[in-house]
C-alpha cells in the first residue's frame, strides 16, 4: 500500500497544490485499489480557505485544515499537514504519526510532492530516508530525481536533492528577512494591524458587565491610563 504526505509550512500558502501529482503517481502504481477519484474529493474537501483583512489592501486567503477530514484521511495512510512548519521539533505531528504508522507496516511506499517535504535541512531528511528504508519503507519524492538510498547513485542522488532543499529553505529565509528589515527601515507596520479602540466604548461596555457598586466609571478609566 502507498502511503502519501503533504505539508507546506505556511497558512498563506495551499498543499492542494500538491494533490494531484502525487495521487497521479501512486495511481499509476495501481496496487491497492484504492478509488482515486473519491480520495481526490476527500482531499479536495480537507483544505478551508479563509479570506482575512490585512488591514491595508486587499484581504488575502488564509488555509487552514479541517480536522475531522484530515483525521479520516489518516486513516488511509493519507497525511495532510497544512501550514506545519519543520523548523521546531514537535511541530509536525502527521509526520510523526506517518512514522509510526511506518513501525507497524501499514504501507510499504512513501509518496510525497519534492525532497524539501521531509524537513527542512540536510540531515533531517536523509536521517528519515534511513529510517523508513530499515522498516522496508521507500521513500518516493514525485520532483525530485532520486533512487535507492541503498544504492551508491541513490546515496549521491539523494544527498544532492537534499543539499538543495536545504540551501533552497535558507535562501528563502533570508529573503524574507531582508525583506522585513526594508519594510521596517521604510516605517511599515509588521505583523496583524493594530487595532483601535474607542475609550468610551470599552468603559461603556466594561460598565455593563461588571456588578453594580463593585467598580466604578472613574476606576475603569484610571485603569484604562494604565495601560
Amino acid at each position: 500500500m502507498d502511503a502519501l504526505y503533504f505539508r507546506v509550512s505556511s497558512d498563506r500558502q495551499t498543499v492542494e497544490n500538491q494533490f494531484e501529482d502525487v495521487i497521479q503517481a501512486a495511481e499509476r502504481g495501481g496496487v491497492d485499489g484504492r478509488d482515486w477519484n473519491q480520495l481526490r474529493q476527500a482531499l479536495a474537501n480537507c483544505i478551508l480557505a479563509e479570506q482575512r483583512s490585512a488591514g491595508v489592501g486587499p484581504s488575502r486567503p488564509l488555509y487552514r485544515l479541517r480536522p475531522e477530514a484530515a483525521a479520516e484521511l489518516t486513516r488511509q495512510c493519507v497525511y495532510v499537514e497544512q501550514g506545519e512548519s519543520g523548523r521546531t521539533e514537535g511541530r509536525r505531528p502527521l509526520f510523526e504519526r506517518m512514522k509510526r504508522d511506518a513501525v507497524t507496516h501499514k504501507f510499504d511506499r512513501l509518496l510525497v510532492w519534492k525532497v524539501s517535504r521531509l524537513g527542512r535541512d540536510m540531515r533531517e531528511v536523509i536521517s528519515t530516508v534511513y529510517e523508513l528504508d530499515d522498516l522496508g519503507i521507500t521513500v518516493i519524492p514525485i520532483k525530485s530525481k532520486t533512487g535507492p538510498i541503498t544504492s551508491t547513485l541513490g546515496k549521491l542522488l539523494w544527498a544532492i536533492q537534499a543539499w538543495y532543499a536545504e540551501m533552497e529553505n535558507g535562501e528563502r529565509s533570508e529573503a524574507i528577512k531582508a525583506g522585513q528589515a526594508r519594510a521596517r527601515a521604510d516605517g511599515k507596520h509588521l505583523g496583524r494591524p493594530k487595532r483601535v479602540f474607542d475609550r468610551e466604548e470599552v468603559v461603556g461596555s466594561g460598565m455593563k458587565n461588571i456588578c453594580p457598586g463593585r467598580r466604578s466609571r472613574a476606576e475603569l478609566l484610571l485603569e484604562l491610563e494604565r495601560w
